[in-house]
């Protein structure tokens, strides 16, 4: 009796000290406060969602247009590149020579012939030929395919610089000039002779007249009138063969006109086969630079597209130059689809990240939108025309270098809207359900 006493008190003795160590302990401070922090936590949260703003976009695609693009130079035959005139981004000019390929005559050659063409052609389009005289054709005999051109057209040189000069035509036209002057000289000087003898002839009729008169009244012998009738007979004739010496001048007149005519016929034919050899030359030559010169469309800045040294072998349509101009102007075409287009608005922003150059190390560039087609194309999308303020330079600082048909994928920004925002319209919606 007195063990299970005993065993009962000890028993107790133990329960009350483990009721007295959790009286005694004193919870951790997160289990404490662990509601408050829990609950400002939760407000923080709330305040974040009013503050960060997420953007709604309309997503396309969209291609890079240049209005005054960078342009490509590509070689137009096979063969060596026989002489590079530019370095690398090397400043050229409009017309200025970038490359010598392989040809059978000699690139210089064939650049002073374009230059004597150049020069005289603006004096030939003026009607003033004489201008071959002053600046002769230069001899030149390593012209390659324009050879044959050159021999025919110096030909042709040859026979117009003989019109042209102290030739047989000219001296032949100077002449009936002069002949023409002698007979217009002498068609004045009969003039005033058959005036003279028109007044003689008047007042001889008017004597007549009067004799007659008075051979009426017997006061005179008719054989006396007959005389006088003799008389105007006589100046009559020499009327008439006076009248057919100047019918005869003034047909050699007509006939010397007619002669000059037709030697001028001759040198204006020849003035006219001269620019029809000229043209045909001028082409010739066209043609063989598109050939075998690469030649700078505009001026600006020469960029190889791959390295290049001279005698390396080329092939046709290969890629040989860039060509970009000082100022060019770049802008997007985006095609967005009907989904979310009643939310884009001209001057809304654009992100455009352009395919060839990934945006995680180049970025992005960035633009407005100017333009909104109000007619959906054969694919049901709309042409939104994006205007790019800062060019092709990425919000990165990095400049990319223009290409045709460079592609990008587009994000127009509609809505700025708070995350706040956003979770309430899912709230409703999910209420409204």
């Amino acid at each position: 009796m007195a063990s299970d006493n005993k065993v009962q008190q000890t028993q107790e003795e133990l329960l009350s000290h483990e009721v007295r160590e959790l009286v005694s302990y004193r919870p951790h401070w997160i289990v404490r406060r662990g509601n408050m922090l829990f609950l400002l936590i939760l407000l923080l949260l709330l305040s974040l969602t009013w503050v960060v703003r997420y953007p709604d976009v309309v997503k396309g695609s969209a291609r890079l247009v240049a209005i005054d693009a960078p342009k490509l130079l590509t070689a137009k035959t096979d063969g060596k590149l026989e002489k590079l005139l530019v370095a690398n981004e090397q400043d050229v000019q409009k017309d200025q020579p970038l490359a010598f390929l392989q040809s059978t005559g000699k690139h210089e050659q064939v650049l002073i012939l374009e230059k004597w063409i150049r020069d005289i052609e603006p004096a030939i389009a003026g009607n003033k030929p004489e201008v071959v005289v002053q600046q002769p054709l230069p001899a030149l005999n390593n012209l390659g395919e324009v050879q044959t051109a050159y021999q025919d057209f110096q030909n042709v040189l040859h026979e117009t610089v003989q019109i042209l000069s102290n030739g047989y035509y000219q001296q032949k036209k100077r002449a009936l000039l002069e002949d023409l002057q002698y007979l217009s000289a002498i068609d004045t000087n009969a003039q005033k002779q058959l005036s003279l003898l028109q007044q003689d002839f008047v007042l001889q009729q008017q004597e007549y007249n009067a004799n007659e008169k008075l051979a009426g009244e017997k006061v005179i012998a008719p054989l006396e009138l007959n005389q006088q009738k003799s008389k105007i007979i006589a100046k009559e004739q020499s009327l008439q063969q006076f009248s057919a010496q100047l019918i005869n001048n003034n047909m050699a007149e007509h006939n010397k006109r007619k002669e000059i005519l037709d030697v001028q016929k001759y040198i204006t034919d020849q003035q006219q086969k001269f620019r029809s050899a000229l043209l045909n030359l001028k082409s010739k030559v066209e043609e063989w630079k598109l050939r075998y010169i690469v030649i700078a469309p505009v001026a600006g800045k020469v960029i190889w597209v791959s390295f290049l040294q001279e005698n390396q072998l080329l092939t046709n349509n290969q890629e040989l130059f860039f060509v970009q101009p000082p100022q060019s102007q770049y802008y997007a075409e985006l095609m967005a689809p009907q989904s979310g287009l009643g939310k884009i608005r001209t001057g809304q922003p654009v992100n455009l990240r352009v395919e060839s150059y990934p945006n995680t190390e180049f970025g992005y560039l960035r633009g407005n939108v100017t333009y909104i087609a109000n007619m959906p194309s054969h694919r049901d999308s709309f042409l939104i025309k994006v205007e790019l303020p800062e060019g092709l330079q990425t919000n990165y600082n990095k400049t990319i270098f223009f290409r045709n048909n460079l592609l990008a994928q587009a994000e127009v920004i509609t809505d700025n809207r708070r995350l706040f925002s956003r979770f309430w319209g899912q709230l409703q919606q999910a209420t409204q359900r």
